[in-house]
């Protein structure tokens, strides 16, 4: 995740792997469900990546990380949390 964002403060790092941490724990029931858990947990991480880097103007990351990373555009987005019940 550092290295994807492309960041070299250690507290801004720690802020965004607790926030990965944090999302991954609410959307736990989506995660035990996907038979694919490496991907669910790569789009999760690329979508808090790309919303910090969207957040803080920094397109030219974005643009660098749009060429190089072989995942299609529609997955930068976070993925919605489903309900509890529908699963």
């Amino acid at each position: 995740m550092e290295r994807l964002a492309r960041l070299g403060d250690e507290r801004k790092v720690d802020i965004l792997t607790r926030e990965i941490l944090s999302d991954l724990w609410e959307r736990r029931k989506q995660l035990e469900a996907d038979p694919r858990k490496g991907v669910f947990i790569y789009k999760v991480v690329l979508g808090h990546v790309f919303s910090y880097l969207k957040t803080n103007g920094e397109t030219g990351k974005i643009e660098y990380l749009q060429k190089i990373l072989p995942i299609h555009p529609v997955h930068y987005q976070l993925p919605e949390v489903k309900n509890e019940d529908s699963i």
